[in-house]
């Protein structure tokens, strides 16, 4: 009985010695592959009927070849290498224009098949955990320049908490955000990732619950650390389906706390909320032309950008202790303007 292992290594070996430009002639494979040339015209049977697309070239320097744009090589992927495959394939196709749509999505399938991971349905389906942020539309909003992260800090914490997130592991994190106290080092139930304007915020639920998930800033992770298998009768399911979830929550949590409120025209209103930032904020028609924004800020110097930015009609109403030094603060930055 023929051994179908060396037949599979056999047919594999011709697979290689086949070209998609030159092509090779049936004996000189018989000769490479040390079988004889009835084999030879057996094994390129045995392939097309798999599939694969053997073509015949006539004439003078003609013989077998593979069709354009068709070739398998054995890879060798690890694990981490078709992560990071996956994630280059999601943060492609969030492009809005995109030559070669199909064939991204089949190299991404390609890809997941090819996963050595506890948790091969994640890859299979990134959408189920991974949201790539569409370029930002930026009306007004300047960030200011902020001391340089750790680079290799945070793109282990990502690393780390997408490793787990594919395990199915539990994540100790110690996290410091500018905008509250000091916490102690919490336990996380990994659920998705998001990448937005070059920031990447892991989203994950309090361990063993699956209340309000938390969105965390990659380069604010000061440690993380895997931890054991998720103990939730089912792990925690995250879509991805809003934008910018943590700016939402955030802007509520800011609003909440530090209130600002202008008057605007009609016009300066609808040019905030198409803002990516700004459009997050409230906006209540007060009749005659004008609206009420509301949003959460307590950096005064932001606020009179903005309202210099904006210009006339925009006016201040909250916080009214910043009333009166906002209009001196117009005032001089007027004079500056006409004096250049």
């Amino acid at each position: 009985m023929p051994n179908p292992n060396v037949a599979l290594e056999r047919l594999l070996a011709l697979l290689l010695a086949l070209d998609e430009r030159h092509p090779v002639s049936a004996p000189a494979l018989a000769e490479r592959l040390k079988v004889s040339l009835r084999t030879v015209y057996r094994d390129v049977a045995r392939l097309q009927a798999a599939g694969v697309p053997v073509q015949g070239a006539p004439g003078r320097g003609g013989g077998l070849l593979l069709a354009p744009g068709y070739r398998l090589r054995p890879l060798g992927l690890t694990a981490r290498e078709t992560i990071v495959l996956s994630i280059a394939v999601r943060t492609l196709a969030a492009l809005p224009t995109l030559p070669y749509r199909a064939e991204l999505e089949s190299a991404a399938r390609k890809v997941a098949g090819a996963a050595a991971v506890a948790r091969p349905e994640l890859l299979a389906d990134l959408a189920r955990w991974l949201r790539i942020e569409p370029p930002a539309p930026d009306t007004f909003h300047p960030e200011r320049s902020a001391a340089p992260a750790d680079a290799a800090r945070t793109s282990r914490a990502a690393q780390v908490f997408i490793d787990a997130l594919l395990e199915g592991r539990t994540l100790t994190i110690d996290y410091h955000s500018p905008y509250r106290e000091r916490e102690a080092p919490f336990v996380l139930d990994p659920a998705g990732v998001i990448v937005d304007r070059g920031l990447w915020y892991l989203v994950g639920f309090p361990a063993g619950a699956l209340r309000r998930a938390r969105h965390l800033r990659a380069d604010r992770v000061l440690g993380i650390e895997p931890g054991p298998r998720m103990k939730l009768a089912r792990i925690p399911s995250w879509r991805p389906d809003t934008a910018r979830p943590w700016l939402a929550e955030a802007m509520g949590s800011w609003t909440a706390a530090s209130p600002v409120e202008l008057e605007l025209s009609a016009a300066q209103a609808a040019r905030l909320a198409a803002d990516w930032y700004f459009g997050l904020g409230s906006f209540t028609p007060r009749g005659r032309g004008r609206v009420l924004f509301t949003w959460g800020e307590n950096d005064f110097e932001r606020v009179r950008e903005l309202v210099a930015w904006l210009g006339p009609p925009a006016r201040l109403l909250a916080p009214r202790h910043w009333i009166a030094p906002l209009r001196r603060a117009l005032l001089a930055h007027g004079r500056r303007q006409h004096a250049r």
